[in-house]
């Protein structure tokens, strides 16, 4: 069996993390009702939440790249750890985006490139549709693809 590649899920969390890098900066620097975004409640529940995937990813990817040291890394690990981490990439990309409100769809703010750069990356191996077949064919040992 031919070890498939896990550098999308690192490339995933590359953009999670410059998004989400951005829409911190952002709710720290933008004002409204005289004090920064950052301090209201439905902002940093986006910030947490988006925290929460960033961390939950970063420690699956870290898991995949022990098992590839170790020399029993498969194909299902990282078509599972590119299902989750993209999946999860396009949620902090909508998250962070949200942060920036209207602006978000300006050019003047970068935030709006990683939604392209998410979708690319989303769909570059496989969606996660595709990988979800990879995983299930390995736990259940029946393929789905016809």
């Amino acid at each position: 069996m031919a070890v498939t590649s896990s550098g999308v899920a690192w490339q995933a969390l590359g953009v999670m993390i410059g998004a989400y890098g951005l829409a911190l900066d952002y709710a720290r620097e933008r004002r409204q009702f005289g004090r920064p975004i950052g301090g209201f409640q439905l902002v940093q529940d986006l910030l947490v939440r988006s925290l929460g995937d960033i961390t939950a990813s970063w420690g699956m990817l870290v898991q995949l790249a022990r098992l590839q040291d170790a020399g029993i890394f498969r194909d299902e690990h990282s078509a599972l750890a590119r299902a989750f981490v993209t999946a999860r990439m396009r949620e902090v990309v909508a998250r962070s985006r949200e942060i920036f409100g209207g602006n978000g769809i300006l050019l003047d703010h970068d935030i709006a490139r990683f939604f392209v750069d998410a979708e690319a990356i989303y769909s570059f191996e496989g969606t996660r549709e595709m990988n979800t077949l990879i995983v299930g064919k390995s736990i259940t040992g029946q393929s789905a693809f016809v």
